[in-house]
């Protein structure tokens, strides 16, 4: 197998406001880079392109640009290149929900930095051999209310995932050539309400791997849409120095698990896409949306407000969309198998994926995040507990929640890697 690895800094100058925290206040300075790294894979006339972006999401228009110019300078067929978001919150707009419109010379700029990425790792490949590794890190905490509340709580009994997984790939000098890990938990170590533009941790420590490794690092987000930082047990922003030490949690796992991970050749590649459509469950009653019409006391009632009054105009019009359609994608690389979900997936939907597919991969990473962000994707149990997750499609300008999403993306999974 050829691989070939390369980094873009997209960083923007500050003023743009930043996406995830329903903030009005612009962005005063960076606190790190904002960047696009992508690994171009070829075996036995097979391709792959991964690219990770460190913003809170990217569009189906922003994935469908990007694979085109890759596409187009590279001869990687486009279903077999996946965009990833990290999902930091301190990064500009790229949806166009969540109360806020992205600036079109921001994502032009977002675009091209992915697609220079991707042209420059595909210029020089080499040959490597690659191995799987593990380890574990602990600031990642279920943000699930606890029984008869609804905000977020450090939920200790709540599922989490504490694994650090890790790809390490290394080239003809037996050194590693690049490292992909995944894990499991929101980049809200800092909210992109302060100001500071920023990758969050998963950026900060993927600095700290390279320095150690010596290699380009790319960070592959987890099923992480009800799990999140905490700092010392509790909910809140952390100062520079504690994002400095979560990172530093998160590098040092990595590392570890990748100085350990044996590697050889490795010749299996391929990918697949299949259409996920996902339908909408029962609205709102017409009284429940007047309700919510009424209620103006704070920022996020206040978007809620305004997504009611669309939401009532779209029942009076008979408009309201039967569901949503989107994509996910399988891809092989060696030993390892990748399963990309087009949204904001739970940990148990995850959970969930890995146990219908057990033992027939030596190791598979559910991902997040990839080629679209149509909204939370919940279990019908949070549905029935309530929460934000499951409510959180109003943010999304979904009409109503999505229906059995969790076996729904089980069955499509389970179709694309069988």
């Amino acid at each position: 197998m050829l691989a070939g690895v390369a980094a873009v800094d997209f960083t923007p100058a500050p003023g743009l406001i930043l996406q995830g925290h329903l903030s009005k206040n612009p962005s005063h300075s960076v606190l790190a880079p904002l960047e696009a790294r992508a690994l171009v894979l070829r075996s036995n006339e097979q391709s792959l392109c991964l690219i990770t972006l460190d913003v809170i999401g990217v569009a189906p228009a922003t994935t469908g640009n990007i694979r085109a110019g890759v596409a187009a300078a590279t001869g990687i067929p486009s279903d077999h290149i996946l965009v990833i978001a990290s999902h930091t919150h301190c990064a500009p707009a790229m949806l166009p929900n969540l109360a806020m419109t992205p600036d079109p010379a921001w994502l032009a700029r977002v675009e091209q930095s992915a697609i220079q990425c991707a042209i420059e790792a595909s210029k020089n490949p080499q040959p490597v051999t690659q191995g799987l590794g593990a380890s574990s890190a602990f600031f990642n905490v279920n943000r699930r209310p606890l029984p008869g509340k609804t905000d977020f709580s450090v939920n200790w009994a709540g599922v989490v995932d504490h694994r650090v997984r890790v790809l390490r790939m290394d080239g003809a000098s037996a050194k590693p050539a690049a490292v992909l890990f995944t894990f499991s938990c929101h980049p809200t170590t800092k909210p992109g309400s302060e100001g500071f533009i920023s990758p969050d941790y998963p950026g900060i420590a993927r600095t700290l791997i390279e320095k150690e490794l010596n290699c380009r690092a790319l960070f592959l987000p987890g099923c992480f849409g009800n799990i999140r930082p905490h700092i010392n047990g509790i909910f809140t922003p952390a100062t520079t120095d504690q994002l400095q030490a979560v990172a530093s949690e998160l590098a040092t796992a990595v590392i570890r698990a990748a100085q350990r991970a044996a590697t050889a050749h490795q010749d299996e590649l391929w990918c697949k896409q299949a259409d996920l459509h996902l339908s909408f469950g029962a609205p709102k009653s017409t009284d429940e949306l007047q309700k919510m019409l009424a209620d103006t006391s704070t920022l996020g009632a206040t978007v809620r407000a305004k997504w009611a009054r669309r939401t009532l105009d779209r029942i009076s019009r008979n408009d309201l969309a039967p569901g949503v359609s989107s994509i996910m994608n399988a891809a092989r690389i060696g030993r390892l198998l990748l399963a990309t979900i087009p949204g904001e997936p739970v940990q148990e939907i995850g959970y969930a994926i890995e146990r219908r597919l057990s033992g027939k991969f030596d190791d598979l990473w559910p991902l997040g995040y990839t080629n679209d962000q149509i909204g939370y994707l919940v279990t019908e149990r949070h549905k029935q507990e309530g929460g934000y997750e499951p409510n959180a499609y109003t943010f999304y300008d979904r009409p109503a929640p999505y229906k059995d999403e969790e076996a729904t993306i089980v069955e499509a999974a389970s179709r694309l890697l069988t």
